[in-house]
């Protein structure tokens, strides 16, 4: 199977693997990063060039690597892209363990999916997070970088939905909800 990824600067056709005749849906993990008060959200602006959506607002997050906890994932994801620290889940992550090498792990996220009308399938799992430091850019990848007032960003998503990317906009409006 084939699908339409964004890599080096523009839009691929490639090979999705597949299991079974069924394509693998690639796991993303996404942030809700709340500031310490709890009034401001961490947003940033997709900035890879030549990208349809450069210059929208997404939430901070990236592909999930086999064998990572969840909340190992999200602060990897949240400092590689912001350089802001996250320093916890809002709900905490149990580890099952039944024996060993088989662990798993716990956790209440808000999911969206990618690929329902033939684009790359990939899960994005949102966890809500607390964080902290000044927001850095990540140029060819992220810019502006900043925390958001909470009712700014319930606001934009109202009156300009468009702003956002549409996994971002998804992940919002149910985090909202």
């Amino acid at each position: 199977m084939t699908y339409q990824v964004w890599a080096n600067d523009e839009w691929l056709e490639v090979a999705v693997p597949e299991m079974g005749g069924e394509a693998l849906v690639v796991p993303n993990v996404a942030a809700v990063v709340l500031n310490e008060s709890r009034n401001a959200l961490l947003l940033q602006r997709r900035d890879k060039p030549g990208e349809p959506v450069r210059g929208r607002l997404e939430l901070p997050g990236g592909r999930w690597g086999a064998g990572e906890p969840p909340d190992v994932a999200v602060a990897r994801e949240v400092a590689e892209e912001t350089g802001v620290e996250v320093f916890g889940l809002t709900e905490p992550v149990e580890r099952l363990e039944s024996g060993p090498h088989r662990s798993c792990a716990m956790a209440r996220p808000i999911a969206a999916v990618n690929g329902i009308e033939g684009t790359y399938p990939s899960l994005h799992v949102v966890f809500e997070c607390v964080g902290r430091g000044e927001p850095r850019p990540q140029p060819g990848e992220t810019a502006d970088p900043r925390w958001w007032p909470v009712d700014e960003v319930k606001n934009l998503l109202d009156e300009n939905p468009n702003e956002f990317i549409d996994q971002s906009r998804a992940m919002l409006q149910a985090y909202f909800s």
